[in-house]
Formats: structure tokens, sequence, C-alpha cells
């Protein structure tokens, strides 16, 4: 299964959920292969051609694995060839709209978007409907996990609704940070369905 967690347009950037589920599903078992997308290294790339970018990291989550550097083209191949040294693959993609991004959203099984309504606003939420467009680009009926952190008020319900009218395919999770429940939740909703 690939999986893309999409954050930082949404959410504040908090420890990597994608690096935490990667690890608890390569303790369960599974050979993972975890891609980060590195938005810091935008200006090193700035006068390379799209296809040297090294705008991605790649970790696997395996004995004997060895991080590395990945360009986008070679990223795109690893999702492409769906390798089969791997169970499972999961995506840490803080800027969705960067455009090595699109690739990799188009070729994921699942989309997980984490959410803060503290923060939530229009333009945000325009951001959310815009990413899952472009997930969506290849792959129509692309089953989309939203988490929330907030479930007891008003604001989340509202939103609940709003997104569930305007999206199909979408499921909604309540994740409480402040302990370390999430991960098992977040876990469970995707591999244990």
């Amino acid at each position: 299964m690939i999986l893309a967690i999409v954050t930082a347009d949404f959410a504040s950037a908090t420890a990597s959920s994608a690096a935490r589920l990667a690890e608890r599903r390569a303790y369960a078992g599974r050979n993972v292969l975890l891609l980060k997308q590195n938005c810091e290294r935008k200006q090193l790339n700035q006068y390379r051609k799209e296809a040297k970018n090294i705008a991605w990291s790649r970790l696997e989550i395996k004995s004997g694995a060895r991080p590395s550097s990945l360009s986008s083209d070679a990223m795109a191949t690893e999702l492409m060839h769906g390798d089969a040294d791997f169970n499972d693959i999961v995506m840490d993609i803080p800027k969705p709209f960067y455009a090595d991004a699109a690739t990799a959203l188009s070729c994921c099984d699942l989309l997980i978007c984490h959410t803060e309504l503290d923060t939530w606003n229009k333009e945000k939420q325009t951001k959310l409907y815009k990413c899952i467009r472009l997930a969506r680009s290849k792959n129509k009926h692309l089953p989309v996990l939203i988490t929330i952190d907030k479930i007891a008020c008003m604001q989340s319900q509202k939103f609940v609704s709003q997104l569930s009218q305007h999206l199909s395919q979408i499921k909604f999770i309540y994740l409480d940070a402040a302990n370390d429940m999430p991960r098992t939740q977040l876990y469970r909703a995707i591999y244990l369905p």
C-alpha cells in the first residue's frame, strides 16, 4: 500500500506522523520505504533541471537499511515500479503543491490529511480541496482519511458536514495529540479497517 501523508498546509509542522507510522508498520514485520519531501532544499534546487532536483529523502525501514537522497525522477520510478522488496511505501509530503509532489500524490492508494481546527480558515479549506483534486487526478475514487484534532465542538461538526457534502470516499478520525494513542488509532484506521 502506498500512503501519502500531507500536513504542513493544513496543520502546524509537528513530529512526522509518516515516520512514526512507517516505524510502527516495520515493527509489525513489514519492509517499509519512507519517502520524505525535502522542502528545505528548494533553494538549492532552483538552478537545476526539475528531473535532477534532490527533492526527496529515501529511508528503508528494515535491517541493514541506509538513508539516501533521490531526484524527482528517481522517486517517480520508485513509485511506478512498486518495488517488490517493500510491503508498504509511506510518503511524508509537507508541501503538496510543489511540482515534484504531484507524481507522488497521484500514485498513492490512500491520502491522509492532518487538520487543526484552531487554525482552520477558508484558505486552508481551499488548499485541502485542491490537494485532494490533485491526488485524485489519476484515481477518481482515491480514499481520503482526514484527521481532526477536536471532536466535541460545533466547528468540528460543521467541518465534517461540509467536507462530506463536497467530497466522496472520505473518512474522518479524531486524534488527540496529547497522548500516544493517536499513532495506534491511525494505524488501525489504515491497516485494520
